[in-house]
């Protein structure tokens, strides 16, 4: 089946004058705020995007560097077509800031009348995992308040009309600057675009305008989602198809794409449902506090091989385990404590969720009409497979 790298063949010659903004485009420009821009684009110039890349891959090592195995396929794809080449960059920052917690970057990209701020999700920096740990603890989280601050700064350098996006946490970022902001920079927003990013606890909402926008929201999650299905989404979503399994889901290089959409499916899977209740019963099991003392303690411990990134860490493999091991030795016997016995409780919510969610299970306790809906979902299905075989689309 075909994916993002088949629809720029498919419509890469196509200007965005010529054939308007679409979903697979903003999942290609969300995913462009992962390459690291350092010193070729500015806060404030701007550079077209086959400069940019140009720039980039004259650096072997930068080129190397890339978080996903596609990340450098689809910039140099992306560059050489004519819908994405011409397109400008500006507004680069790259923030991982150990004290704060804050890991944040993001980039303005020039659709020619529009904007599209494209918010970066978790790189592979220990601090990034740590913030994201902290959604279950804090609120706002530090990269949220700066997803904000950056909204109101590129309104303020910028006339037109904006959209707002982002691949995983990058896409709760864009919901919050959205949600968070004043009338009239909402009032400048065309469309929010959330790729598997996590939602918001319900609480956390209330006194934003998060209703007002609600419609503008537009949240895609493949069919055996993890991350995007942490926390609570109060907008609708739409189900995707990927071709691989389990976590690796969230590569959107395994997003399906027909013509100018991803495919879309009835409903997530057993498996998503198995992630999501045993991750939301454990986190309803310990308090705010008790969350807290146990990211620090987990965070002590990884933060003790003295790294940056994970890849880091597996570099140095031996070494840090040899001071994960001494973090957990010399570590306060009550936090030590508290990380054993909630590993044990992920365990045993983990055993119960399997049995639920097991389709086996859960096909004895389907009601009758479920099972009837069930057969319905599966005949469409194979019907619309044939009728594009048949039609060659």
């Amino acid at each position: 089946m075909a994916n993002v790298f088949d629809y720029l063949k498919w419509r890469g010659d196509l200007l965005f004058s010529q054939d308007g903004f679409n979903t697979v485009d903003a999942v290609i420009l969300s995913r462009l705020s992962y390459l690291q821009f350092d010193g070729i684009v500015g806060e404030k110039d701007s550079v077209t995007l086959r400069d940019a890349a140009e720039q980039f891959f004259a650096d072997e090592n930068r080129a190397a560097q890339v978080l996903w195995k596609g990340d450098a396929e689809l910039l140099h794809a992306a560059a050489k077509s004519g819908r994405f080449g011409g397109l400008h960059l500006s507004g680069y920052v790259n923030i991982v800031d150990a004290e704060s917690k804050m890991q944040f970057s993001a980039i303005v990209i020039d659709l020619g009348g529009q904007r599209f701020l494209s918010y970066r999700g978790t790189d592979n920096t220990v601090v990034g995992w740590q913030e994201d740990f902290a959604m279950f603890t804090h609120f706002p989280l530090p990269s949220q308040i700066k997803a904000l601050e950056y909204f109101e700064q590129a309104a303020k350098r910028f006339d037109g009309r904006f959209i707002l996006g982002g691949h995983s946490k990058g896409g709760n970022l864009a919901v919050y600057a959205a949600a968070f902001s004043e009338k009239p920079l909402r009032d400048r927003i065309d469309a929010v675009y959330s790729m598997d990013g996590p939602g918001f606890e319900r609480e956390n909402l209330e006194n934003s305008a998060f209703d007002e926008i609600r419609d503008r929201i537009n949240t895609f999650v493949p069919q055996s989602s993890v991350f995007g299905m942490l926390l609570e989404h109060r907008e609708n979503y739409t189900v995707i198809q990927s071709d691989r399994s389990g976590f690796m889901q969230h590569d959107i290089y395994s997003w399906m794409v027909e013509r100018t959409e991803l495919i879309t499916l009835p409903k997530t899977t057993a498996t998503s449902s198995f992630f999501d209740h045993t991750i939301t019963d454990f986190f309803d099991g310990i308090s705010t506090a008790d969350r807290e003392r146990l990211a620090d303690g987990v965070f002590e411990v990884l933060n003790s091989a003295d790294v940056i990134t994970f890849d880091e860490m597996l570099e140095r493999l031996m070494h840090s385990i040899g001071k994960g091991l001494d973090a957990m030795k010399n570590m306060d016997g009550n936090t030590r404590g508290l990380i054993m016995k909630q590993v044990g409780r992920l365990v045993k919510s983990a055993g119960r969720n399997l049995n639920d969610v097991n389709p086996l299970s859960r096909k004895n306790r389907l009601t009758k009409e479920e099972k009837e809906r069930l057969k319905l979902d599966k005949r469409r299905f194979k019907h619309e497979k044939k009728l594009r075989k048949i039609t060659g689309e």
